[in-house]
Order: C-alpha cells, then structure tokens, then sequence
C-alpha cells in the first residue's frame, strides 16, 4: 500500500487537486474531504450547535462539492472559499427552516457576544435569547445586501476581508452594509417593544 497523498499547500494546487476531482477522480476528491471534513464539522457545529447535525451538515457539504466540483472555477475563488460558502448556505438553509422553532439556534450564531459587555450578558441571558429571536425576526425585513453581510460576519462569523472577496465588493462596503443593517435592526426591535 502506497502512502497518503500529501496535502496541497497552495491555492494553486488545490485548484489542480480540484481539476482531477472534476474528472472524477477519487482519490483526488479523498484528499478534499480529508482535509476539510474536520474543519467543516467545526464550523457547522459552531453553527448548529448539534454534533448530529453538524455531521450531517459535513456529509451534505462534501456530497455538494462532489456532485457540484464542474462549477468550481479557481481563478475566481480558493477552494477553501467556496466550500465554505456551500457550507455557508447549507446552514443558512437549516436555520431559516428552524426559524421560530428552538432546536439548535444558539444567540451567539445570530448576534455577537461583544454586542453586550460580558457581566451584562451573563445577567441578562434570557433577554440575549429574546433579542436573538427579534433579530431573526427581523433579518427579513432588511435589503438582501445587509442581509448577506448580517448573516455572512455575525451568523458565519466571517472575517470582513473574506466577506467582501466572496461578494465581491470593499471591504469598506462590508462594514457600512453591517453598520446600516445593525441600525435597522435596532429600530425595529425598538419599534417592535412600544
């Protein structure tokens, strides 16, 4: 038996790897899921906040990239990037089919903990939930460019550069788009309570 192939360390050898997978080829497609079925079950978890589900999420995601690997292109993104958009959206998905329900929503996934000084949030956990539920409440309501940038930076928690590169805009469009949205979502959970 011959020993693993190794694991591409460049964006350019992720994109040849993901040309063989293309071409169906396994052992190449072996490589992908090795390296990113940990991380993804990390990251749904994180998310999901249900092993079962994050499993799931993990075999979902991998079969997308299997069945979907024609569409990849590398010359417009990494391939890091675009699974974990695949994965992105699974979760979205997910949650906007569990909206109104509790199952496996946490409110750190919809709004940040910084939100609150940390001795508020420790106090004030029941009202951390509520204010979780207004959000997701109200994510609707906003302009589906804030609403990407919401769910991308608070739900993903995507870091602000890899947000705009997986848009496509500044990155200073991704922090007014979040600034607006959050302003918006402030009023009409102030509105919601008069």
């Amino acid at each position: 038996m011959h020993a693993e192939s190794p694991i591409p360390s460049s964006r350019q050898e992720w994109t040849a790897c993901m040309e063989k997978v293309k071409a169906r080829d396994k052992a190449s497609f072996a490589i992908v899921f090795r390296f990113y079925s940990p991380k993804l079950k990390q990251f749904a978890f994180k998310h999901v906040g249900n092993e079962q589900v994050a499993v799931e999420m993990v075999q979902e995601t991998m079969a997308a990239v299997w069945q979907k690997a024609h569409l990849f292109d590398g010359t417009k993104s990494a391939l890091s990037t675009w699974i974990y958009t695949i994965a992105r959206n699974l979760c979205f998905d997910l949650l906007r089919k569990q909206k109104g329900r509790e199952l496996h929503v946490h409110s750190d996934d919809i709004w940040p903990s910084d939100y609150m000084p940390a001795d508020l949030v420790e106090h004030y956990s029941p009202e951390q939930d509520m204010l979780k539920e207004q959000v997701v409440k109200f994510l609707d309501k906003l302009p589906e460019n804030q609403r990407l940038v919401v769910q991308a930076v608070y739900l993903q928690e995507i870091p602000h550069q890899q947000v705009a590169d997986m848009l496509d805009i500044p990155v200073g469009t991704v922090k007014s788009r979040l600034r607006l949205a959050v302003e918006k979502l402030r009023h009409s959970i102030k509105v919601e309570e008069v």
